[in-house]
């Protein structure tokens, strides 16, 4: 049985909201589900990333952002943007800078902006130690 669009991104907001309120597991069950039936569609895909960033699983969400997204639109700055946060809380921080400053030169706004509060963030941690 083939899922509809519609529903993916249903399933989506449904397995977001429950991570978002604090039921990972349910929301990470749900966000497995999409991964197994979006058909390899990008914005499924940058939601299941998201939802193991929220559980903290950054190597599973750079996998799918590395191996499913990117190889197919390489200037997806969404899924860049989510593959610097997963970058940076696994500790890969030169990789998450260069991506942050390759959104802010080439990004729209939303994502220039999201890349510019972690490029601060992660100057100010540096700054820190």
């Amino acid at each position: 049985m083939e899922i509809s669009t519609e529903m993916i991104q249903l399933l989506s907001q449904v397995g977001y909201l429950a991570c978002f309120n604090g039921d990972v597991d349910k929301g990470q069950l749900i966000m497995d589900s999409v991964e197994a039936n979006c058909g390899g569609q990008s914005a499924a895909l940058v939601g299941v990333a998201i939802s193991r960033i929220y559980a903290g699983q950054y190597e599973d969400a750079i996998r799918i952002l590395k191996e499913n997204v990117l190889t197919d639109e390489p200037e997806n700055m969404t899924a860049k943007c989510f593959l610097g946060m997963a970058l940076s809380e696994s500790g890969d921080v030169d990789e998450a800078i260069a991506l942050f400053n390759d959104i802010i030169e080439h990004g729209g706004e939303d994502d220039r902006t999201i890349a510019s509060f972690y490029l601060a963030e992660m100057t100010e941690a540096k700054q820190a130690v």
